[in-house]
């Protein structure tokens, strides 16, 4: 926040988590969200083409602002347990398995009529057959999206997402997992070249979320 204020004084205070407002800077019109999907407080700015190389210049200068690439976004993303599209959700996914069930209010889970509302129903009151889940790998070699996931000789599930975590110091990962072995502390494994590696099913997210939400204090 105090960075943009850098660059566009007093703006940033008057959002919170999710809301989005228009500004101008340097006559170019600009829309920003405080959103990103890192689980902490951030900005998404939409501006012109023409603008963007002298907007992110006027960012850069101040030293506490440094460019990441899309490898660091998305280790964030996970150490938050947000689930990126094409790698832990697809069109086949539904809420229940992905736990995200938060999505369905109390009217639809009442009133149904929506698509999919048969399937996802039965999900809410029988359970699903998967879950994801978050896997807390031993040591420091990560194990990546499509590694299968034991529970002593059986297979139980799949990787979707992993990667080291820098904030956690070891390595991290979603998978979806049968609904037996996703009870926190379940000890289970992950094969990767070839070899066993030991995990620990673990609530998500890794890290605190940190959005800056409505009614906290600034």
């Amino acid at each position: 926040m105090a960075a943009l204020d850098s660059v566009l004084p007093g703006f940033a205070a008057g959002t919170t988590f999710m809301q989005s407002a228009t500004t101008t800077w340097q006559g170019h019109d600009l829309r920003i969200g405080r959103s990103g999907y890192t689980g902490e407080d951030g900005f998404e700015i939409s501006l012109p083409n023409e603008a963007v190389e002298a907007f992110a210049t006027a960012l850069l200068a101040d030293d506490r602002v440094k460019p990441i690439g899309l490898g660091a976004r998305d280790s964030l993303r996970l150490e938050a347990g947000l689930p990126l599209y094409g790698h832990d959700l697809w069109t086949q996914t539904d809420p229940v398995s992905a736990d995200l069930t938060f999505a369905l209010s109390k009217r639809r889970r009442l009133e149904g009529g929506y698509p999919g509302a048969d399937k996802i129903s039965a999900l809410l009151a029988e359970g699903s057959p998967t879950k994801r889940v978050g896997l807390a790998l031993d040591g420091r070699l990560p194990a990546r999206e499509g590694a299968l996931v034991f529970a002593g000789d059986e297979q139980v599930g799949v990787l979707t997402s992993g990667g080291f975590a820098p904030t956690c110091g070891h390595p991290i990962a979603m998978a979806y997992v049968a609904a037996a072995h996703t009870a926190p502390g379940t000890t289970l494994s992950i094969e990767v070249r070839g070899r066993r590696l030991d995990a620990v099913v673990t609530p998500m997210p890794f890290v605190p979320h940190n959005y800056h939400r409505a009614g906290a204090a600034k």
